[in-house]
């Protein structure tokens, strides 16, 4: 995955790692779980059932994290990507 430089032109994103690295880097930078489809949109031509699949992953990661330490809000999602594929 290399970012486009040249005439505008959107790099594709649909490797599972490079999805799931992407996904990562928009939540650690503050960028809330339902925003994360339209930032990625933004930047690059998405598989799109893809995406859907890593964000299950996140959530049900979330919902877990929250259910051990009683709160969602003070708990980053992680996102195996293995799992994710």
């Amino acid at each position: 995955m290399r970012h486009s430089t040249d005439n505008g032109i959107k790099d594709r994103l649909t490797e599972p790692s490079e999805m799931v690295a992407e996904v990562k880097r928009l939540l650690s930078s503050g960028i809330k779980l339902d925003q994360v489809p339209a930032e990625l949109s933004q930047l690059y031509y998405i598989d799109v059932d893809l995406l859907n699949a890593v964000l299950r992953v996140v959530r049900k990661h979330a919902s877990t994290n929250a259910a051990r330490a009683g709160s969602a809000s003070s708990q980053r999602p992680e996102i195996d990507s293995q799992a994710a594929a």
